[in-house]
């Protein structure tokens, strides 16, 4: 009876300490959801600076883009300018 009484109450240890040991690690678990909120806050707030970014480049392109089709222009009136005096 009494081996039977210690192993009971070496269990009973061994589930307390169990126990606190989970409930530490819940107690350290809020501090770790706030800091995993804080940084998905800080990416969202980093794509949508990348997304502005991305269309001011996209303006920019396409301005480019225009600025270089008026210069053809220019350049093909420019060389037929040129070449109706000679015929």
């Amino acid at each position: 009876m009494e081996q039977e009484f210690e192993t009971f109450r070496e269990n009973v240890d061994s589930w307390i300490k169990q126990i606190r040991r989970e409930f530490s690690d819940f107690s350290e678990l809020p501090g770790i959801v706030n800091e995993n909120a804080d940084n998905i806050q800080h990416n969202y707030e980093l794509i949508y600076e990348l997304k502005d970014e991305v269309e001011e480049l996209k303006q920019e392109i396409n301005a480019l883009k225009l600025i270089q089709i008026i210069s053809l222009k220019q350049k093909n009136a420019a060389q037929k300018v040129e070449e109706k005096p000679q015929a």
